[in-house]
């Protein structure tokens, strides 16, 4: 006997949504994994004023016109986020701030966090495509994609789609965790506890991409990376499916792009 498609899909709703409870209590439960570096006063000052940096230039540029994106600027965008994962890095090493243990680079268990990775990555997606759905139903389907988007589907050089790969799978990725997962929450998580940590570092995240219709995903995902954090203890972990999700979004964008909104 055929299972109608209403009753498929409500069970298959209510299975997911059990599956990411149980999956955010599990993250939640694992006292003692989460790097157990003290941040003082200087970084976490350091570390806001950066991020504000980011959340004020990006909504300045909300309803603006976009700059030209070509291969030059894109080469400095390039330069400009392996510049600032280099002066964040050099100021926490100034501070003598022990990064392994700040960040927990040196994960005990590979596979733990491989495998952790991997359920977030698939528990992650339907709720960020089923976040930016509602978005665009909201603002309208004919919403712009964001503008590196309509670049990937307008130049179809080589050249520039490595360096947008490059950006989005490696520069990106390293410098958004190290900045908002490992700094900011790191620093929240200490002085507000570890909702309130979530959820601002999470509006932050979404915010600095200037984007309205996305930033209600990207604000999901931030939460999703961010319990990842407190469940592997490693930075690498959040850094790889964010590496991985920005990858995704890539050749979605070439081949797929109407999935994508």
């Amino acid at each position: 006997m055929e299972i109608p498609l209403a009753v498929f899909l409500i069970l298959s709703g209510v299975l997911y949504l059990w599956a990411v409870r149980r999956a955010v209590v599990l993250a939640l439960s694992r006292n003692g994994v989460f790097p157990s570096y003290r941040w003082q006063w200087p970084e976490a000052v350091f570390s806001m004023v950066l991020a504000s940096f980011f959340v004020f230039t990006a909504l300045a540029s909300i309803g603006k016109p976009v700059g030209k994106i070509d291969a030059a600027s894109l080469q400095s965008s390039l330069a400009l986020y392996g510049g600032l994962v280099l002066f964040l890095i050099g100021f926490l090493v100034f501070r003598n701030v022990p990064l392994d243990q700040a960040f927990g680079l040196r994960t005990a268990n590979f596979l733990r966090s491989v495998a952790a990775g991997v359920v977030a990555f698939v528990l992650c997606l339907p709720a960020i495509y089923a976040a930016q759905w509602v978005a665009y139903s909201f603002l309208g389907h004919d919403t712009a994609p964001q503008p590196i988007v309509t670049f990937l589907m307008d130049h179809p050089a080589w050249r520039e789609r490595l360096l947008v790969l490059a950006i989005a799978s490696v520069a990106a990725p390293l410098t958004e965790e190290l900045l908002f997962r490992g700094c900011l929450y790191g620093y929240l998580r200490q002085s507000t506890g570890r909702a309130a940590g979530i959820a601002i570092s999470s509006v932050v995240f979404a915010l600095i991409h200037a984007h309205p219709a996305t930033m209600p995903a990207l604000a999901v995902f931030a939460v999703g990376l961010a319990l990842l954090y407190e469940f592997t203890g490693t930075l690498w972990a959040p850094i790889a499916v964010h590496a991985l999700f920005n990858t995704l979004n890539f050749f979605g964008s070439l081949y797929w792009p109407d999935l994508l909104k």
